[in-house]
């Protein structure tokens, strides 16, 4: 009955209206904010060639590969070493023509060895489609995991200094993936200014590590370990010339090595943190207090007997967590946001309850981080602005700011297209009325972003 509908004049007057209700829909939608684009993906680009991998896999990582399907990377040293390049994979919004997008690098967990670029157990995938969807540059990256094993039969242990040498080694990948990205911004059709994490528990840790150290002598000379290979500088890798640090963080229940680390730096950072969480501590403590039970919890039924006599201590770094960095901003009167949930536990973005407010409270924030025009120029990182200095006059057609000299100002539209563009200083009215009527976003250097409409 219903093909009887599907003449040549039915089917054209659908699609036309189909295509008449994407544009609308398109036309009326934010970018950075609603999803407006199909998604493209570029799958494994390099961003960093012949980096040491360690190569020299323990049989214990063997025996879970070949049980259980799961890549955990223990290693037997660090002298064994392949070289191979980092790979990425980039989201990018479909059709889309505009020239200076803000980018997103999201960063998976895992404890440092376990984890992928496309693991779909984690919000990796999922959060890259729906950024790229709503205009970012979304980037999921490979970096190296892996630490040391040692013992035999039995009996094995990994030392706190191993798991610090792994983050080390992370922390070099993910300044390589900033540089990647800046250093090749106008190809990528990104704005160098906007470059921002996501990362997600070890991931989270990285991220934070990457804004707040500027030079090796931020880590512990203790990583530098007697008989093991030199790590080298935290930017050997990958391109050169350009500054490591992103512009904004979003911390899944991150940590840093040292509270001290973060000094007077004002990038802006959302800090997301469970108080009950035992993998990543809220406040201050040795994380993967659990490590040795997920690794046992891990072995099917079949190796029950393996499991009962196998002995593993896992030694791990002190670290801070989100209470401890949040409390060190607001010491300092650093502007930043958080969500802390109590009696949570570590990754509850996965538990329904928490799932989509976690999604939408972090993408409100890199909105917020998109659409603000904090960041004047590479190596200058991004500040949350406080206080509007802008006044919107006579029903929006004109603009006047109180303060600063020769301040760039640029007027979107809902596409991210550029409508207007030019310099204003204190007490200058700038006349809006050449625009036609629709919603823009005004944005002033070194101001909050202004939504704005036109109407006659």
């Amino acid at each position: 009955m219903f093909s009887r509908f599907l003449n040549h004049k039915n089917v054209l007057a659908v699609f036309t209206a189909v295509a008449a209700f994407a544009v609308m829909s398109y036309a009326d939608g934010v970018r950075y904010k609603d999803r407006l684009f199909a998604v493209e993906k570029a799958k494994d680009v390099s961003y960093a060639k012949d980096v040491p991998h360690l190569s020299s896999l323990h049989s214990l990582s063997e025996t879970l590969l070949e049980e259980t399907d799961q890549y955990v990377y223990f290693y037997t040293n660090e002298k064994d070493v392949e070289l191979k390049p980092l790979l990425m994979d980039i989201y990018t919004p479909k059709g889309d023509s505009e020239k200076k997008r803000a980018a997103v690098i999201v960063s998976h967990g895992g404890a440092m060895v376990a984890g992928a670029k496309d693991d779909t157990d984690q919000q990796t995938v999922t959060y890259c489609d729906s950024l790229a969807a709503r205009g970012f540059v979304a980037v999921s990256i490979e970096y190296r995991m892996g630490v040391t094993l040692e013992g035999s039969g039995l009996t094995y242990s990994i030392d706190s200094v191993d798991f610090a040498r792994s983050v080390y080694r992370g922390v070099q990948d993910i300044n390589a993936a900033v540089r990647y990205i800046r250093k090749n911004a106008d190809n990528l059709g990104v704005d160098p200014n906007r470059i921002y994490l996501v990362g997600n528990s070890a991931g989270a840790i990285l991220s934070l590590e990457n804004v707040y150290i500027t030079k090796e002598s931020d880590f512990p000379t203790y990583i530098q370990k007697k008989d093991a290979p030199d790590l080298g500088s935290l930017n050997v890798y990958g391109e050169q010339g350009v500054d490591p640090h992103a512009n904004g963080v979003v911390a899944l229940w991150g940590a840093v090595h040292n509270p001290n680390i973060i000094g007077e730096n004002k990038t802006p950072v959302f800090l997301v943190h469970g108080t009950d969480d035992e993998t990543v501590l809220f406040k201050t403590g040795r994380p993967l207090a659990n490590a040795s039970s997920m690794v046992l919890n891990m072995l099917p039924n079949s190796m029950a007997l393996m499991a009962s006599l196998l002995k593993l201590d896992i030694g791990t770094p002190t670290l801070y967590g989100s209470f401890v960095i949040d409390s060190v901003l607001k010491a300092k009167n650093i502007e930043h946001e958080t969500y802390f949930v109590d009696k949570a536990y570590h990754e509850f973005y996965d538990e329904v309850e928490y799932e989509k407010p976690v999604r939408t409270k972090v993408f409100d924030f890199l909105y917020k981080l998109a659409t603000s025009d904090a960041a004047s120029s590479i190596g200058k990182r991004a500040t949350l602005a406080s206080v509007s200095r802008v006044q919107m006059l006579h029903g929006n057609r004109s603009f006047i700011v109180s303060r600063g000299m020769g301040l760039k100002f640029n007027v979107v539209d809902l596409r991210g297209r550029s409508a207007m563009s030019g310099k204003v200083s204190a007490g200058e009215s700038v006349d809006l009325s050449a625009l036609k009527n629709g919603v823009y976003v005004l944005r002033v250097q070194g101001e909050r972003a202004i939504r704005f409409g036109l109407s006659q």
